[in-house]
């Protein structure tokens, strides 16, 4: 379920950890439910990024200034103000992501306002490889399974849910680096046209700490072809940061994913 349809708010969030307190600093950012990614990457000051949600950005701020005070962490936190593309696929020819360019309704409707139970949305988030795998959804809703895709498809074309997908593990098939590319100049359209790119969202600055607002993901089987890709779009004004390792765990990281989406 897209998180604006629940009125989250979402934020990527970078700390200055010192390498001896890494592990621990990530053991508590991790306790927190909301936490869908986090990642050390190859990058000063902020080297340690992650992904939280909150009901409100009071409530968002107040828990990432309690962790960071805590231990005694600069940190900067960018919100998602605009999300260009979600989509994560892999070209395993070329060695690296391909996705498709799909912009992603920014103000979707409330998911109290629609009328739908709330199971029906558990039901959703992990389809069953079953003979009839949208059955227990239109059980549900006490439609028919056709009335229930014709609903299914509102609700994507809406913005409050994303399309349905397999998710793969992508470093069993060799997918082993990504790069968080950051932009000097708010260029998202043009991120999001790359076939690369996956994650492109719209972030905002900080003055004095963090001036890139644009910001997106690539994914390839090596560090030289993600550099390469990203030189012949961008010849100037990026900077890239490296996943040196996944401080959740990429099979933890798909089953917060889910639970958020509850």
């Amino acid at each position: 379920m897209n998180y604006r349809a629940k009125r989250l708010e979402a934020a990527l969030i970078g700390l200055a950890v010192p390498e001896e307190l890494i592990d621990r600093v990530a053991g508590e950012i991790n306790r927190d439910p909301m936490v869908s990614h986090n990642f050390q990457r190859d990058w000063r000051p902020y080297n340690v990024w992650y992904v939280t949600k909150a009901s409100s950005k009071e409530e968002l701020e107040g828990k990432v200034k309690t962790l960071a005070d805590k231990w005694g962490l600069e940190y900067v936190i960018l919100y998602s103000l605009k999300t260009y593309k979600l989509d994560v696929r892999f070209d395993l020819r070329r060695g690296i992501s391909r996705s498709k360019l799909k912009r992603l309704p920014e103000d979707p409707p409330h998911v109290d306002a629609l009328g739908i139970p709330r199971e029906f949305f558990s039901k959703v988030k992990s389809i069953p490889l079953v003979r009839e795998p949208f059955k227990g959804v239109a059980d549900v809703l006490g439609k028919s399974v056709g009335e229930t895709l014709d609903l299914l498809l509102q609700l994507i074309k809406l913005g409050v849910l994303r399309d349905f997908h397999a998710t793969l593990d992508g470093e069993r098939l060799g997918f082993r680096e990504n790069a968080m590319v950051v932009l000097r100049r708010p260029e998202c359209d043009r991120a999001a046209d790359l076939d690369e790119s996956t994650h492109v969202v719209l972030r905002n600055t900080v003055p004095g700490k963090w001036e890139y607002p644009c910001y997106f993901m690539v994914h390839a089987v090596d560090r030289k072809v993600i550099a390469e890709s990203v030189a012949r779009s961008f010849r100037e004004g990026y900077d890239m940061l490296f996943s040196v390792r996944d401080l959740l765990g990429g099979s933890d990281m798909g089953k917060r994913i889910e639970s958020v989406s509850d």
